[in-house]
C-alpha cells in the first residue's frame, strides 16, 4: 500500500533493522520524529524528506557523522500499522511503529547559525526535535532537554545552546 509523506507525521521507534548480511537489530532504541517535511533522526541527523512516489529521501541539512557512499533513500510500504523501509541504493529493511500521533500542530525551523552551521529545531504535536551545534534531542516541549538547550524561539530568529540562529525558512505553525 502506498504511503504518503503526510502518513509519516509523529514519533516513530525503530523495530527492526535487517542489514545487507542478514544481521538484525531489535533494540529499539533508534527513533525519528517527522512533521510535515521536517524531521530529526534519532542517531544524528535532521533535515527536510522528500517524496517521489513511493521513493522518500531524507537530506541531512544537519549530520554528525560523515555522510556515506549514497543518499539516504527507502522506498515505504505498509504492512498494517508497521511502515516498512527498504533501501534503494542500499539493501536493507527497516520496521518503524509509531510511538506517538501529533496531537496538535506541526512546525519546524530551519536554521543558519552566525558561523554558518545548519540547525533545525522542530515540533510535533507536544514533542520536540533539535539538531545543531553537534547534538540531537528528541523531547517533550519545555521538558528538560528543552529547557537544557535553552530554546526560545521567535519569528526570525531561534536561542538556543548559548547562540542565536537565524531562520533560513520555516513551515507549518508556532514552535513554542
Amino acid at each position: 500500500m502506498d504511503v504518503t509523506i503526510t502518513e509519516c507525521t509523529g514519533l516513530w521507534r525503530r523495530a527492526l533493522l535487517v542489514g545487507a548480511d542478514g544481521s538484525r537489530d531489535v533494540s529499539g532504541d533508534v527513533r525519528w520524529l517527522q512533521g510535515i517535511t521536517a524531521y530529526v533522526d534519532s542517531r544524528g541527523f535532521a533535515g527536510p524528506l522528500h517524496q517521489h512516489g513511493n521513493v522518500f529521501e531524507w537530506h541531512r541539512d544537519v549530520d554528525l557523522e560523515p555522510p556515506g557512499p549514497f543518499p539516504d533513500t527507502g522506498s515505504m510500504a505498509w504492512d498494517g500499522d508497521v511502515l516498512i523501509e527498504t533501501g534503494v541504493h542500499e539493501d536493507y529493511s527497516e520496521h518503524w511503529v509509531r510511538d506517538a500521533e501529533p496531537t496538535g500542530p506541526c512546525a519546524a525551523a530551519f536554521l543558519r547559525s552566525a558561523g554558518g552551521s545548519s540547525g533545525l529545531l522542530m515540533r510535533v504535536g507536544d514533542l520536540f526535535g533539535w539538531a545543531g551545534s553537534g547534538s540531537v534531542v528528541i523531547g517533550e516541549l519545555g521538558g528538560a532537554e528543552w529547557a537544557d538547550l535553552e530554546i526560545a524561539p521567535s519569528d526570525d530568529h531561534v536561542d538556543a545552546v548559548g547562540e542565536r540562529w537565524s531562520v533560513q525558512r520555516s513551515e507549518g505553525t508556532s514552535i513554542a
